[in-house]
């Protein structure tokens, strides 16, 4: 009886310990996906000026050096795109980035920050091209610096938080 009571008691522990440390895997995650949305916009970059590959190519190749949900969100853009559905680059970009939101795990007004980058995909000429990718940059940079604030402040909290939780709820069985 005695031996039953200890595992549920630490299995309710671990649980919420567990639930704890995923919400605080919501907070490394951003910074990862931003890191590497900051790296695709490098890639993109070079492709810009020292490449001739259409746009949908473009995506592929950076769906290629980038993987996991980021990887996706472009080779989703890129298949759009080759669909010729009559949606532009950006139309194309909004409807992947919609369908693999969930996936981002990212806070509104980085969400926000993704949608505007789509509208820098294939306009103008490679000099506004060039710019428009070296302020976009920027943005997600500082989006990159609050979000390692963030983590910084919250990942430990949601970890504790998951086992005083677990614990609380151990002693008010008891």
């Amino acid at each position: 009886m005695f031996t039953a009571s200890l595992m549920g008691a630490a299995l309710i522990i671990t649980s919420a310990y567990l639930f704890g440390c995923s919400i605080a895997a919501t907070y490394k995650n951003r910074v990862r996906y931003l890191e590497e949305f900051l790296l695709t916009l490098e890639i993109f970059k070079a492709e810009i000026n020292f490449g001739v590959a259409l746009l949908p190519e473009v995506f592929q190749s950076i769906a290629q050096r980038v993987h996991g949900p980021v990887g996706q969100l472009f080779m989703q853009s890129a298949a759009y795109l080759e669909k010729k559905e009559g949606l532009n680059a950006t139309e194309c970009w909004h409807k992947a980035l919609q369908d693999r939101q969930d996936e981002m795990e990212l806070a509104g007004g980085q969400m926000e920050l993704l949608n505007k980058m789509g509208l820098i995909w294939g306009r103008g000429d490679k000099k506004d091209q060039l710019k428009q990718v070296t302020l976009m940059q920027e943005l997600l940079r500082q989006a990159l610096l609050e979000a390692k604030n963030e983590q910084g402040k919250n990942e430990k909290v949601w970890r504790y938080l998951g086992l005083l939780g677990g614990l609380t709820i151990v002693i008010l069985l008891l």
